[in-house]
């Protein structure tokens, strides 16, 4: 298995994130990818805690093309859902705030 390049706080902040969809917020791309595929933001939450329950690595990137969020850390996993595997990435936003959320940037199938 490929080690994790996410700091383990970082980790650990997205898996308790990621217990609570309701306070998940979306990109409009984000939107769109789970309205294609029929997806919740629970089915991502619950994909994303098993990643990281199951110790698979995190890999820390810098977004390209994400609108509005170039240029920033996010944080990518490639777990299996609905029998395909996954690019789902995101960022902690507010790190460190009360106001602290975990933006759900994009999330398809992986190519």
């Amino acid at each position: 298995m490929a080690k994790s390049d996410a700091d383990t706080s970082i980790v650990a902040a997205i898996r308790q994130l990621a217990d609570d969809p309701v306070g998940v917020r979306l990109t409009a791309q984000a939107r769109s990818d789970l309205l294609a595929w029929d997806l919740t933001v629970d089915d991502v939450c619950a994909a994303i805690r098993a990643w990281i329950d199951g110790g698979e690595p995190m890999k820390t990137i810098i977004t390209k093309r994400a609108t509005g969020h170039e240029g920033k850390l996010a944080y990518v996993v490639k777990p299996r859902l609905a029998d395909m595997v996954w690019y789902i990435k995101v960022s902690v936003e507010e790190r460190g705030e009360p106001g602290e959320y975990l933006l759900l940037i994009s999330a398809h199938p992986d190519h």
